[in-house]
C-alpha cells in the first residue's frame, strides 16, 4: 500500500481547489457566451413611434367634457369604469361573440398602449392605473381617443388610483373640453407625451387585470399583458373556436401559448415566421482575430431563462405541424401541472377572476389559473395563434426585487393564506386533482 506524505497531500488538495476555480470560470464565460449569443443580432433599434396625421387616422370625434364618477374597491382604490368607450362593438352577421383583448398598462406604458389597436382586429378594454403624479395620461388618452379613429372604435379604456389613507369616498372624475383642434394635438403630441410619467406606487396588477374584464364590451376575453404582441389575425382565427368552447358554462378555457424574443431582433407574427425565429441560425464572430461560427435562436418559449415553468406548455412540436399543415384553427387538451403554471388564458365573462388582494409581482396570475384548475375546468392549446415578448429576461430588475422583497410577509401569510382557504371552502374536492398552492 503506498502512503502518501503530507507534501503529496497538500500538492493534490491545492490542485483539486484550482481545478473547481477554473471550472467556475469557464461556467461563467459560457454563461456570458450564451447571453451574448442571444443578443448577438442587430443593435438594439426602438421601435418607430406612430406618425400622427388627420388625414391618415380620420375625421375628429366630438369635443365634450368629462365628468366620470369612481367607485370604492376594497377600501383602497377608486374605480371609473368607460371611462373612453369603444364606437364598434364588432358584432358582425355571423352572430359569433367577439373576442376582447383584456389588458392592463401603467401611464409609462403609453407607447403600448397607442400600438394595440393596430396589433388587434377585435374590441380591447384596459385598466390604467394612476396616481397624482401620472394622471395627465387620461387628457393624453382622451384626445388620441378624439382624434385616432382605430383608437375610437376598439379601445375601451378604465382606470383605477390608490385612494388616499383619510378618504372616506371616491371623487368623480373631471376632464374639460379640450380646446386644441386634432391638427394642433398631432403637431405637439410628442412634447404632451413626453410630460407623462409613470406612477410610483405598488402597481395592483390583478386588479387591474379585473377591472379589464369586467369592464369589456364583450364575453370571451383575452387576458394578455400590455407589452405583449399578439400574432396577426389573432381575433379573427381565434373567434370560432372560441365561440364554441367557452360559454360560460362549460368549464373550459384556452391556453395560449407565448414566447419571447432577442431585442433588436424581427418580431415574428404569424406561425411559419415564428419557427424560422426558434430554429438555430448561424452568425460569424470574431474574437482574438480568430473568425468563429456560432448557432442560435432569436426566439424562445416566454422566461425560457428565467421561469420557463410557468410558461412552458408541452406538445409544441406538434402544434407547428398542426399551424402550417391546415389553415383550420383546432385545438389539443392538456393537464394541469401544478401552481407554477401562469399560462395566459381566454376566458367568459362568467368565469373566475384573479384574486385582486394578491401583492405585486408575487404568483398574480398562477392564482387564477390554479382557481380554474380547483373550479374543475380543463385546459386546451389553440393552434396558429401566439404571442411575443421583446426582449429575453434573465432576472429581476432591481425594482422588482425590491418590490418582491417588500411585498413577501404580507404574501407568505395574509394573501397566501386567504387564497389557500378560499379555494378549499369553494372547491373542496379537487385539491388532490390540481395539488396544494404556495406563494414560494
Amino acid at each position: 500500500m503506498v502512503r502518501l506524505n503530507r507534501t503529496t497531500i497538500y500538492a493534490l488538495v491545492l490542485v483539486f481547489i484550482v481545478l473547481i476555480y477554473l471550472q467556475r470560470l469557464r461556467n461563467k464565460w459560457i454563461q456570458k457566451r450564451q447571453e451574448h449569443d442571444e443578443g448577438h443580432q442587430k443593435p438594439q433599434v426602438a421601435r418607430p413611434p406612430i406618425q400622427y396625421t388627420i388625414e391618415q387616422f380620420g375625421e375628429e370625434g366630438d369635443r365634450r367634457n368629462y365628468s366620470i364618477p369612481t367607485e370604492m374597491h376594497d377600501d383602497q382604490y377608486c374605480i371609473a369604469y368607460k371611462f373612453l368607450e369603444a364606437s364598434e362593438t364588432f358584432r358582425e352577421a355571423d352572430n359569433l361573440e367577439p373576442v376582447t383583448l383584456a389588458t392592463h398598462a401603467t401611464s409609462d406604458m403609453i407607447d403600448a398602449v397607442e400600438n394595440m389597436p393596430s396589433l388587434w382586429d377585435g374590441p380591447i378594454s384596459i385598466g390604467i392605473f394612476v396616481d397624482y403624479h401620472s394622471s395627465n395620461v387620461l387628457e393624453y388618452l382622451a384626445e388620441i381617443y378624439r382624434c385616432d379613429i382605430r383608437f375610437r372604435r376598439k379601445m375601451t379604456v378604465h382606470f383605477a388610483f390608490r385612494k388616499s389613507p383619510f378618504q372616506t369616498s371616491c371623487p368623480v372624475f373631471e376632464l374639460p373640453q379640450s380646446n386644441r383642434t386634432c391638427q394642433e394635438f398631432f403637431a405637439s403630441y410628442e412634447l404632451l407625451r413626453s410630460a407623462i410619467v409613470g406612477p410610483f406606487q405598488l402597481y395592483p396588477s390583478n386588479l387591474m387585470r379585473n377591472i379589464a374584464r369586467k369592464g369589456a364590451l364583450s364575453d370571451i376575453q383575452f387576458i394578455m399583458d400590455g407589452d405583449m404582441i399578439p400574432s396577426t389575425e389573432f381575433a379573427i382565427k381565434i373567434k370560432p373556436i372560441a365561440n364554441q368552447f367557452i360559454d360560460g358554462k362549460s368549464k373550459r378555457v384556452l391556453v395560449v401559448r407565448r414566447f419571447e424574443t432577442s431585442t433588436g431582433a424581427d418580431i415574428p407574427r404569424d406561425h411559419r415566421k415564428l419557427l424560422k425565429s426558434k430554429k438555430l441560425h448561424k452568425y460569424v464572430c470574431f474574437a482574438r482575430g480568430l473568425e468563429i461560427q456560432r448557432f442560435h435562436s432569436r426566439t424562445f418559449e416566454f422566461h425560457h431563462r428565467f421561469f420557463a415553468a410557468g410558461h412552458h406548455i408541452e406538445n409544441l412540436d406538434d402544434w407547428f405541424r398542426t399551424s402550417i399543415h391546415t389553415d383550420m384553427v383546432s385545438t389539443n387538451e392538456i393537464t394541469y401541472p401544478g401552481y407554477l403554471w401562469e399560462v395566459q388564458t381566454i376566458v367568459h365573462r362568467n368565469d373566475p377572476y384573479n384574486a385582486d388582494y394578491f401583492p405585486s409581482r408575487i404568483k398574480v396570475m398562477h392564482s387564477l389559473v390554479y382557481a380554474l384548475c380547483r373550479a374543475g375546468y380543463t385546459f386546451h392549446v389553440p393552434s396558429h395563434v401566439f404571442d411575443v415578448h421583446e426582449g429575453i429576461k434573465h432576472t429581476n430588475t432591481i425594482y422588482s426585487k425590491a418590490t418582491i422583497a417588500h411585498q413577501e410577509a404580507y404574501a407568505m401569510k395574509t394573501a397566501g393564506d386567504r387564497f389557500i382557504k378560499e379555494m378549499d371552502e369553494q372547491y373542496p374536492d379537487t385539491l388532490q386533482k390540481c395539488g396544494e398552492f404556495s406563494m414560494i
